[in-house]
């Protein structure tokens, strides 16, 4: 059996000058769009930036500490927090 292939990040971008040492460890949730088109938003951690991007890192499976992955996103498919989510409705009573 293969082992499974690694999706790869559509909207990555390394930026013109990478900083060498990590900058921090902030809890965020960042845009992705894969390279099907798929797109999700998903908890992630900021662990380097500059002013015009953040190289954030995820686990794709939370029990393998393998898995973890680091990516460079537009500092704009990066926040801190959003206030658009909707939430499901909820049934007339």
């Amino acid at each position: 059996m293969s082992p499974p292939t690694e999706r790869l990040v559509a909207n990555r971008e390394i930026p013109e000058h990478v900083p060498l040492r990590p900058t921090g460890d902030v809890p965020v949730i960042v845009r992705v769009v894969w390279t099907d088109g798929t797109e999700e938003w998903r908890p992630a951690r900021a662990v380097r930036w500059t002013s015009t991007h953040v190289m954030v890192a995820w686990r794709d499976d939370e029990r393998d500490p393998r898995s973890e992955r680091h990516e460079w996103l537009r500092a704009g498919d990066v926040a801190r927090s959003v206030s658009w989510l909707v939430g499901p409705e909820r049934a007339s009573r």
